[in-house]
């Protein structure tokens, strides 16, 4: 029997957490933009060109939607310099999907929340850096997609789920995105759309990990 308590305490839990990240992350992520060393030039050392042409960094995307949420970490290769209006980037991130016990009542585990399914995603963008927001940010607007390839469904629950599948072997998304950039911080926020559901639907229909094709989420990286 679908579980609306649940599905109500899934979907509030994944919007306070997206609260919490946004709300740590921001400040974080403008000190290391804006901020500088004590008694030293700005820690940036940003020439007249900009950053490298090329930089690798640390990337990290939450996205959070009615019954589940999405957690990912990878690498980012970026092509353009902070002063180049046209910047690319392509990477390569593990993601990580919870929701909600889609078992009945008495198989539920005691946490309303569980790991659901994981897959590797490759994001491709083509930002265009549109105007500074202070000596060493830009705003930008972006555009990508996403292919995503199915590593693994839980055990436990996915015979549960149509076909005994909770992911979808691959998936395609389009990605707006907009953000901020530095030298050595990217940080922003971005909206997914994806072709098809991602997500099988489960056996008594209600229950599932969103038939929503829409997700929203940010976005942060951090080059070495």
């Amino acid at each position: 029997m679908y579980d609306m308590n649940t599905n109500t305490l899934s979907f509030r839990l994944s919007k306070k957490i997206f609260a919490v990240l946004f709300t740590a992350i921001v400040p974080l992520s403008m000190m290391a933009q804006w901020g500088t060393v004590r008694g030293e030039k700005p820690a940036e050392k940003m020439t007249s060109s900009g950053s490298p042409f090329v930089q690798v960094g640390f990337y990290h995307t939450g996205d959070f939607y009615k019954t589940a949420a999405g957690l990912g970490a990878g690498l980012m290769l970026n092509l353009g310099r902070t002063n180049d209006m046209l910047n690319a980037s392509v990477g390569v991130e593990f993601i990580e999907y919870i929701s909600g016990d889609p078992r009945p009542d008495d198989e539920k585990s005691k946490l309303s929340v569980v790991g659901s399914a994981g897959q590797v995603v490759v994001p491709a963008f083509l930002k265009l850096q549109l105007f500074r927001t202070s000596k060493w940010t830009k705003f930008y607007v972006g555009c990508g997609c996403e292919m995503g390839f199915k590593v693994h469904d839980n055990n436990k629950i996915k015979s549960y789920y149509v076909d005994n599948e909770i992911l979808h072997n691959s998936t395609f998304a389009i990605v707006p995105i907009i953000g901020w950039r530095s030298g050595s911080v990217d940080f922003g926020l971005y909206y997914k759309h994806y072709t098809k559901t991602p997500f099988n639907h489960s056996i008594d229909g209600s229950k599932d990990l969103s038939k929503d094709k829409a997700r929203i989420g940010y976005h942060l990286t951090c080059y070495f």
